[in-house]
């Protein structure tokens, strides 16, 4: 990452060259690695390397009023927002998982169902069976319970944060 500071609000065109650390001496062709070059010329770097040359002018870069002044409060204020934005995504998709496994619950519940009523009707050997089946469909009830009482849990805790998080926006508005 680089920082440029200093610069002039009303600049025009800034260029940044960046170079590779050799070991030795090496001979660049400055043509190849930079297409803005009118001359054919190689020069002779100690030690580095030019790698290639970034060009920008005021054209291609956004600029915002008031950029760079605002006060310890409002980015406070902004990643109070953001986390807000973040919990709230978080709970709507537990809410997603909680639909889900309920509707997953359902399912099994169904087959359970049908699982116990064919049952009366087949012989001795299809009983042992579909009683194993049914006592499967039943974990996968308690699984999905235990799955759906998770999600609210996380729900709750969530809805608590973000109280919380509400809570620290007005402090910081009043300040």
């Amino acid at each position: 990452m680089v920082r440029i500071s200093d610069l002039s609000p009303n600049w025009e065109a800034l260029a940044f060259d960046l170079y590779q650390e050799n070991d030795e001496k090496e001979t660049v062709n400055v043509d190849d690695v930079t297409s803005d070059s009118e001359t054919d010329s190689t020069e002779e770097i100690d030690a580095h390397a030019l790698i290639t040359t970034l060009y920008s002018d005021q054209r291609k870069t956004k600029s915002e009023e008031g950029k760079g002044t605002k006060s310890k409060q409002e980015y406070a204020l902004l990643v109070n927002d953001l986390e807000k934005q973040f919990v709230k995504k978080k709970m709507k998709n537990y809410e997603q998982a909680i639909t889900v496994e309920a509707k997953h619950k359902r399912q099994t519940q169904q087959e359970m169902n049908e699982l116990q009523r064919d049952m009366k009707y087949q012989v001795q050997e299809g009983k042992a069976d579909t009683e194993s089946k049914i006592t499967m469909e039943k974990e996968a009830i308690q699984s999905s319970d235990a799955s759906i009482q998770l999600y609210k849990d996380e729900q709750k805790s969530l809805q608590e944060k973000l109280q919380k998080l509400n809570e620290k926006q007005q402090d910081l508005a009043m300040k």
